[in-house]
């Protein structure tokens, strides 16, 4: 049954996994969702692990009235920055030194950078390699144009020169690992002090995690959204896909899991609409009278 519109909402969207395919595909009628949505009225915002620096192209021009960003640690509403909790330098110290112990790599994000490991740029590079050649193999399969086929790999993340690195900006590491046990067990040993995510980067072999100072997730941040635009939690909606995603869905009056979350997220949300790739989006809001 779907919803009066008379209400006026707020919608938070996660991107990989809930607005992006495959970190590049944007489905038309996700956009057109959005667009048609706060024509109506209704506020519609991101709410990601992503930094700026990786929020560019497409997606932005959409349109959106604000973003949470970097899982929590930043959260903007129009051009006025609203959210702001960074590390501190203790804690990137203590961090940089754990990851080296154990041979993970890392990088850090600023509000709009991303700062790499010495060894990560030239690992994520010959990844990008070596899918842009499994990509042809798997088109020259299917007997079609590999330009013809959406092309997706980790390794196409920009980094900024380390020289434009300060531990005044960060807010959060991500760490890659090639072995999945010892990435789970330094997440293990930092959660009583940190906020830790495992596994949002899907890979083909190790692991990967986030970190985040204490009480930053996008849940507390959206509360600080809500409460600057004056806005009940229970308007809320929080749409995604992923474990990031589970703070969100506890303090908006209305949790969507995407049809492509995995069934131990769509576990903690109130409702689940259509995969990514089956107008999830756009179900989501004709069910909830956004548009």
């Amino acid at each position: 049954m779907t919803e009066s519109p008379a209400r006026r909402r707020a919608v938070f969207l996660d991107v990989d996994g809930t607005l992006l395919q495959n970190g590049t595909h944007l489905p038309e009628s996700a956009a057109a969702a959005v667009r048609r949505a706060r024509e109506n009225g209704h506020l519609v915002l991101l709410s990601t692990g992503r930094g700026m620096a990786e929020l560019r192209g497409p997606i932005l021009d959409i349109g959106f009235d604000g973003a949470v960003t970097n899982g929590g640690a930043f959260a903007g509403v129009g051009d006025e920055l609203v959210v702001s909790r960074l590390m501190s330098a203790a804690e990137i110290a203590r961090l940089s030194a754990e990851f080296d112990a154990r041979g993970i790599h890392w990088y850090f994000q600023s509000y709009d950078r991303l700062f790499a490991s010495p060894g990560l740029p030239t690992l994520l590079a010959d990844r990008l390699e070596r899918d842009r050649v499994l990509h042809a193999e798997r088109a020259r399969a299917a007997g079609v144009d590999p330009d013809d086929l959406e092309f997706f790999s980790i390794g196409m993340k920009t980094f900024d020169d380390e020289i434009h690195f300060s531990d005044a900006e960060v807010a959060k590491a991500v760490i890659l690992g090639h072995d999945a046990g010892t990435v789970a067990d330094l997440l293990a040993d930092l959660a009583p002090d940190f906020a830790v995510v495992s596994g949002t980067i899907p890979l083909p072999d190790g692991s990967s995690g986030e970190i985040a100072p204490r009480g930053v997730n996008k849940g507390a941040a959206i509360l600080e959204v809500l409460a600057h635009l004056g806005v009940d939690p229970a308007d809320a909606i929080g749409i995604g896909d992923n474990w990031n995603d589970v703070e969100m869905f506890e303090v908006c009056g209305t949790a969507i899991a995407m049809g492509n979350a995995s069934p131990e997220v769509q576990a903690l949300a109130d409702e689940v609409t259509t995969a990514i790739d089956d107008d999830g989006i756009h179900n989501a809001f004709v069910r909830h009278g956004l548009i």
